[in-house]
């Protein structure tokens, strides 16, 4: 098949974009090739066409269109910083003008693979022992403030435990969250209207090996790595207890390659269906990287941040995929690769200053 991957040169598009290669199929690439994801022209695998544009743009979409068959949509802007206009820019009006030019019918393509976020959910599903399945509003910033860090029940405003949470119900707690959502909906609408084929795949937290170090806004693995190759230790948001479920890129690059392939309609959770805190993560890299087993937990959180996300994985079993990595391997893998890269003293402190400035992370009382 011909296949077009929108933020292709990107750390998820480039690693499936390999594993399109070997399995036979063409490849093409839309990238604007922003900073600070990009630092310049990407070592994108021979055979890969490589159209630089914006998909927020008509005219790149039409170049980038011609002769594919499916769309792998990875393009996207995620941002803690509030740059609200420009996350529904890209990822709303972006996937919409893709439709408009697939409904116009001048284009082969038959099939549509979002790839959207555990965002859409916000905190998920708990459960209460007395009001049983509940779904939590987004945490209030005066409770976040005094450092209380679970949300309550919505109904009784008692303690409430995470569950695993399906792909039925989503809250967002997050401008970005809300533009993915926003997104979905594009996708799912248009699809199902207009009888072009889609999927929709909500990853987890993905890690791996050359995941760009330039971007220190968000990614725990990155920014946790970063600051031990600095020789500072990892400090944890609120008391590193949320939980998360972290996903290696390979194994997601599968996820996206049977979604092209195979997978029926509909939406599906992409994580390794096994849930760790934060603090887990930090504890890892530790161990791997022969580190003092020091982390720093100042009171800081980051605001638009659930909990806890624990994504139910079991309808994407069902279709015969299953995550292969483990939580020690992503890390040993991250830090190797990241003690090669050169220069990594010139993102971190200007990237933590924005966001304190901003108000993106603030600091409990």
């Amino acid at each position: 098949m011909k296949v077009l991957i929108t933020g292709g040169a990107g750390f998820i598009g480039q690693r499936t974009a390999q594993l399109l290669l070997s399995k036979g199929h063409q490849v093409s690439v839309l990238d604007n090739l922003a900073p600070p994801v990009h630092s310049g022209p990407p070592p994108l695998p021979a055979g890969i066409e490589l159209v630089e544009g914006d998909v927020r743009k008509r005219e790149d979409w039409v170049r980038a269109l011609k002769g594919n068959e499916v769309v792998l949509h990875l393009a996207d802007h995620q941002d803690y910083l509030p740059s609200f206009g420009k996350l529904f820019q890209v990822n709303a009006v972006g996937t919409a003008l893709l439709f408009e030019l697939l409904v116009e019918g001048n284009t082969a393509v038959r099939k549509v693979v979002l790839g959207s976020s555990m965002a859409v959910y916000g905190e998920g599903k708990y459960r209460c022992p007395k009001d049983g399945d509940v779904y939590p509003e987004p945490r209030r910033a005066e409770a976040l403030e005094r450092g209380t860090w679970d949300p309550p029940c919505p109904v009784c405003q008692g303690p409430a435990t995470p569950m695993v949470t399906d792909e039925s119900v989503v809250r967002p707690a997050s401008a970005y969250g809300l533009s993915k959502l926003a997104q979905e909906q594009l996708v799912r609408l248009l699809g199902e209207r207009h009888d072009i084929n889609w999927l929709i795949l909500r990853y987890g937290a993905v890690q791996g090996r050359a995941q760009p170090f330039q971007n220190a806004y968000y990614g725990a693995l990155r920014i946790f790595a970063l600051r031990l190759a600095l020789g500072k230790p990892p400090v944890l948001l609120e008391d590193g207890n949320q939980l998360r479920d972290f996903i290696d890129v390979e194994d997601v690059s599968r996820a996206n390659l049977s979604a092209i392939e195979s997978l029926a309609s509909g939406t599906y959770n992409v994580a390794s269906g096994r849930a760790h805190t934060v603090a887990d993560l930090a504890r890892t890299l530790l161990r791997v990287a022969g580190r003092e087993p020091a982390v720093e937990t100042p009171g800081r959180y980051r605001v638009g941040d659930p909990r806890h996300v624990v994504p139910d994985v079991t309808k994407l079993k069902a279709a015969g995929w299953e995550a292969q990595a483990g939580l020690e391997a992503m890390a040993r893998e991250y830090w190797q690769w990241l003690q090669e890269q050169p220069n990594l003293d010139a993102y971190f402190e200007g990237a933590e200053y924005l966001m304190e400035r901003t108000g993106t992370v603030r600091l409990a009382r």
